[in-house]
């Protein structure tokens, strides 16, 4: 009897880490959006996190980089398939350190879902030499749902602006927004934080505050970091140069006018003739995802 016990217990614990992890995804890799590295660390970083998906267990990886190192804008999510999960990378660096972070995205379409999970690293060395296991378990904790996981409702936009008096945190805020000819996309995540994607290829970190008044409720979003001439690309390049070297952070005061709309006024450098001068522009924002 003794014997029957001891290997019906030794098979549960065989069968156990199977049942725990046999999930199988079909996942499409798009890669990685590096745009502060060059093509060839893009390159090898982009491999890497292919590499890492595909020696996961239960993953079925299909590459859809299609030869490219590395991409300038997030993925056209159209393009995605409603049968598989589609993953990519954004990495960026803190201009004010040596610290980098790695967003990692997964979208199902089918779902109508995004999860966002990011991880920062003291240096871009400690991105390519971390152990795979740690890699391999946030991303397949990002998939699975893990509690910490950013999960994104589309149907929904994160949050209902509309049917709120004014905004309880800057959560609902969380998603890709678009409006300025100059910038490709603002990227604001959950916790207050966020970045801006220039078209030039600029890439700045901002903080998203809440200011109430009587009257209102206004969104700040504060440039952090130092101050870089792509981040005024309405200026001629010379005079950029000169302007970054004493500029104030750049700032944006905005409400909403409902759940995916954002209006107000952008604090930055304009134009005087041939110099520059503090001055602020209309700006609107629109929610794509």
């Amino acid at each position: 009897m003794k014997n029957i016990k001891k290997s019906l217990f030794s098979i549960i614990l065989i069968i156990t880490p199977c049942l725990l992890f046999s999930q199988a995804y079909n996942i499409d890799y798009y890669g990685i959006i590096a745009t502060q590295i060059d093509a060839n660390m893009s390159k090898m970083t982009s491999d890497l996190y292919y590499t890492q998906l595909t020696e996961i267990n239960n993953f079925s990886v299909t590459d859809k980089r299609d030869g490219k190192s590395f991409i300038t804008e997030e993925p056209d999510s159209q393009l995605f398939s409603e049968s598989k999960l589609s993953f990519y990378a954004l990495i960026t660096k803190d201009e004010a350190s040596e610290k980098w972070t790695s967003i990692f995205k997964v979208v199902d379409k089918a779902k109508n879902e995004e999860h966002s999970k990011s991880k920062t690293y003291d240096s871009f060395y400690k991105i390519l030499m971390e152990p795979k296991s740690t890699l391999q378990e946030t991303i397949k904790n990002l998939i699975e749902k893990d509690q910490n996981t950013v999960t994104l409702q589309k149907s929904n936009s994160t949050g209902d602006i509309q049917k709120q008096s004014s905004i309880e945190s800057t959560e609902v805020l969380s998603g890709t927004w678009v409006g300025e000819s100059t910038i490709d996309k603002v990227v604001i995540l959950r916790g207050g934080r966020g970045f801006v994607i220039f078209k030039n290829g600029a890439s700045m970190n901002i903080g998203i505050e809440l200011s109430s008044s009587d009257q209102e409720q206004n969104i700040v979003i504060t440039q952090k970091g130092r101050a870089n001439a792509s981040f005024y690309p309405e200026l001629p390049r010379s005079i950029a140069l000169n302007a970054a070297l004493t500029a104030e952070p750049i700032t944006w005061t905005l409400t909403a006018l409902d759940n995916d709309t954002l209006t107000g006024t952008k604090n930055t450098l304009i134009q005087k003739g041939d110099d520059y001068e503090a001055g602020s522009l209309t700006v609107e924002w629109k929610r794509i995802n």
